[in-house]
């Protein structure tokens, strides 16, 4: 494993377009196999094939969802790569949240291609099960 410079912008400039409604971008990125899976923070954002995903953010773009990319890190080895995010933020409206993510992407056709992404609200151990866990 090895830190990915690469995966590391790309990641970035997915959440930028994202952010500014640019959807080519991130479809470009996006592996055209079937194994591809993207969960969202919400238990019904579970999408495993891409129509739904682009169902699911042509929906949230038209709801006015937007992305404020973070710092992601990122790392590669062979023809698989990920990366994770714990700064970047979700903006719908006045509010504004922030989120976490990871992405695994995988090296097809001369580019990187999402194949998982997984975005979560860190919620403390406290608050979802009532109990404090250990570190």
């Amino acid at each position: 494993m090895q830190p990915s410079p690469e995966l590391q912008d790309l990641t970035s400039r997915i959440a930028q377009a994202v952010g500014d409604g640019d959807v080519a971008f991130p479809e470009r990125h996006i592996s055209r196999q079937a194994d591809v899976a993207f969960l969202g923070s919400d238990p019904d954002e579970w999408w495993t094939d891409l129509a739904g995903l682009e169902r699911a953010l042509a929906a949230q773009r038209g709801a006015g969802v937007m992305v404020i990319p973070g710092d992601p890190l990122a790392y590669q080895e062979g023809n698989v790569g990920w990366a994770i995010d714990r700064t970047v933020r979700f903006r719908i409206g006045d509010q504004e949240a922030p989120f976490r993510f990871s992405v695994v992407y995988r090296h097809e056709d001369g580019e990187w291609k999402m194949v998982h992404f997984h975005s979560s609200v860190a919620v403390s151990n406290e608050e979802a099960r009532g109990v404090t866990l250990p570190d």
